[in-house]
């Protein structure tokens, strides 16, 4: 199939992607919004899939399904890695000036002819990211995912800074996470709480899934920490955890 008519598919799936999402929002882009509504300004984003593969494959065939995920996502040359981890086959590239996408294959049981190896895609980008954008991305990491029959679940993690106009204190922190948690309907279940840093998962009915805790099941995470210069507050959203450093 020429790239021509490829691009032409790619272009239908994501017009047909961009019409669903508009009628029934996805959880990412449920919580860009209630990011925007903050008024924090971005500048870390990140969209993340990783599983293992369904069925298993022979281990000589990893080198090729690396290559196919790298034309498929437009990436670079494929590179082989023997780490403690297992073999790892790495392809890098960009989607766009502040997107950097990077894909992993990577077998951990080299002593098997046949494997589940795990599969990582992550999109991590700088600056802004408006609801177009991601509906764009998230529609470009999904297609490939469900071409490749790899699991569709995603981690999905969004900061930004806030100015406050004065020194940063506790009640400040706290009431920026609540405003959050309030938005999106949801329930606590865990928290941290340090000097700097107010850390709260929660679960909320918009999300679907989530991850297993000792205090329940979470599907959302907020965290606002005190900012470098005192006088802003680093919001940092995630669901269902926060996967950037914050």
């Amino acid at each position: 199939m020429s790239r021509k008519r490829i691009a032409v598919w790619v272009w239908l799936f994501l017009s047909i992607f961009l019409i669903a999402s508009a009628q029934n929002p996805s959880q990412e882009e449920r919580l860009l919004r209630v990011f925007e509504q903050t008024g924090a300004k971005m500048n870390h984003h990140m969209l993340h899939a990783g599983s293992r593969t369904p069925e298993r494959m022979a281990s000589e065939d990893l080198p090729e399904l690396a290559e196919q995920l790298a034309d498929e996502l437009d990436l670079g040359a494929v590179h082989t890695q023997s780490r403690t981890d297992g073999m790892r086959y790495e392809a890098h590239g960009k989607w766009n000036r502040n997107l950097q996408v990077k894909m992993v294959v990577i077998n951990d049981r080299l002593e098997e002819p046949f494997v589940q190896p795990y599969i990582s895609i992550r999109a991590a980008g700088h600056g802004p990211l408006n609801q177009a954008q991601l509906v764009e991305i998230r529609g470009r990491l999904f297609h490939t995912l469900q071409k490749f029959q790899i699991d569709t679940s995603t981690h999905f993690s969004i900061q930004g800074k806030l100015s406050v106009g004065h020194r940063v204190n506790r009640g400040d922190r706290e009431k920026q996470v609540d405003q959050v948690i309030k938005k999106l309907g949801a329930e606590e279940v865990e928290s941290m709480r340090t000097e700097r840093t107010t850390s709260v998962s929660a679960h909320t009915p918009l999300f679907n899934g989530g991850l297993k805790t000792q205090g329940g099941t979470m599907n959302v995470q907020v965290a606002a920490k005190v900012g470098d210069d005192g006088r802003q507050i680093l919001l940092t959203l995630g669901t269902p955890i926060i996967t950037i450093e914050y």
